[in-house]
């Protein structure tokens, strides 16, 4: 359920989170192949008892096309290098980026796929606590106590307030909701709900309890910190606008619900027209006559009577409509297969030439203009890191080009492989730049195979 609106709490949604809260519920869902959800999309029909309802949601799978393509997006981005001016206090902690055991490129693999899910998602650089044995910036460098970063899902970025300065939106408060789980007796656990206040240079945490006529709200915690901006960068990388970008993919969700629909449709249809009816014409003349009729036996030691002029057989369905359910249905695969990577593989069907050439031109552009965000948006939470440790220069990524590039079509092979025969280039120069183009994988070993193919021929030259 959506948190409380009273605009007296800090669990108050923003316009703009209330808007969009339906939409990020069932990105979630799809997310989670619809565990515990799935009623909530296979709705009970008119008069179905609950026992068959039941029996149908059991009976269907959710194909889930959603979480693949997010995280193939999300590994092509995962492949960055640190650039040389990246401050040395991120090169120390870089394999513990987040205090947690995770190094940078889980951790930001893991925020691109929050990103790419939902639009866009928070990035939060904590410092601990002050202590006051630290007096100096040498004191900070040789104790624990050092900036890390905290992922924070656009669900409990609650609320926000920005003013504009030098004409760009600067954060002035925002909320984010956290979920703790503390002991509950002297074995079990609960789950606590906290409201972190955030404004340029403090914080409060808040906790709602139920009071007297109403809640109550709690002050926790309170404390401030030494930057003079509030420590969360919104990451996004497919819109720039402060907490406005929308999911890439919120259509391919969509899709996939319909998929899981009219799959559960057709899966109804062939278990109940599966077997044919049989079918006596003949034997009832009237209401009364259904009450004498005996049990039909079929087998090959039964025999059915009929009575003259009277007629036995099974009904089955023409098959039309179980047709049509089954093209809707591979419609519906293709259209979702348009939404993701399958250009890279030609997915179910061999597409031409040209068919891969715009396919990957589109998305190579999608995906450039997708890491240019990425880096931008790290070199912001690099900047507010070397904020707190006093060090001049935060650095930045590069991304890894060559896994955004088209590749390469069987034409333009055909001429390298010409080329190579003909003397013009050697064949290191031909496997190089065949891997360059996504003909070879990324881990063919050149050297090895360059190697390999010159023993070959010395062997042959030596063989009389």
């Amino acid at each position: 359920m959506p948190p409380n609106n009273s605009t007296n709490l800090p669990s108050t949604q923003s316009l703009a989170a209330a808007a969009y809260f339906s939409n990020l519920l069932l990105l979630l869902d799809c997310w989670n192949d619809l565990e515990g959800r799935e009623r909530a999309y296979l709705p009970k029909e008119t008069k179905e008892p609950s026992q068959a309802w039941s029996d149908r949601i059991r009976r269907t799978t959710f194909d889930n096309r959603f979480e693949p393509a997010i995280k193939d997006y999300a590994g092509l981005l995962s492949v960055f290098t640190l650039n040389d001016d990246t401050a040395q206090s991120i090169l120390d902690n870089q394999n513990n980026i987040d205090l947690t055991g995770n190094d940078l490129w889980t951790f930001f693999h893991e925020v691109d796929q929050y990103c790419l899910r939902d639009g866009w998602c928070g990035v939060m650089v904590e410092f601990p606590p002050v202590d006051p044995n630290i007096n100096s910036q040498a004191d900070l460098l040789k104790s624990d106590r050092r900036p890390y970063l905290v992922l924070v899902d656009r669900r409990d970025i609650l609320n926000w307030q920005t003013t504009k300065i030098n004409g760009k939106p600067q954060l002035t408060r925002v909320t984010i909701r956290e979920t703790r789980l503390e002991p509950d007796g002297d074995y079990g656990e609960k789950e606590a709900v906290y409201y972190r206040v955030l404004i340029p240079g403090e914080y409060f945490v808040y906790q709602i309890v139920k009071a007297q006529g109403g809640q109550q709200l709690i002050e926790t915690d309170h404390g401030f910190t030494s930057l003079n901006e509030i420590p969360l960068v919104y990451y996004s990388v497919t819109g720039s606008g402060l907490f406005s970008a929308k999911a890439p993919f919120l259509n391919l969700a969509k899709l996939n619900i319909e998929h899981f629909q009219k799959r559960s449709q057709l899966n109804e249809v062939l278990r109940k027209c599966n077997l044919p009816v049989p079918v006596m014409k003949g034997l009832i003349a009237t209401s009364g006559d259904i009450k004498n009729l005996p049990p039909l036996v079929i087998g090959p030691n039964s025999v059915v009577y009929l009575p003259q002029n009277g007629d036995f057989y099974f009904a089955e369905p023409t098959g039309v409509a179980i047709a049509a359910s089954k093209d809707d249905i591979k419609d519906l695969e293709a259209a979702m297969d348009r939404m993701t990577l399958d250009f890279l593989t030609s997915g179910e069907h061999q597409k031409t030439a040209t068919e891969v050439l715009l396919d990957s031109t589109k998305t190579s552009a999608n995906l450039k203009g997708v890491a240019r965000r990425k880096e931008s948006a790290m070199q912001q939470i690099f900047k507010l890191w070397v904020t707190y440790t006093g060090e001049i220069e935060g650095g930045g990524i590069t991304q890894d080009e060559s896994l955004l590039s088209i590749p390469l079509t069987p034409e333009q092979v055909d001429k390298l492989e010409n080329l190579q025969a003909q003397g013009l280039i050697s064949h290191r120069t031909l496997l190089l730049l065949l891997q360059v183009g996504k003909v070879l994988p990324r881990q063919f070993d050149i050297d090895a195979e360059v190697a390999m193919t010159e023993s070959a021929d010395s062997d042959r030259v030596l063989t009389p």
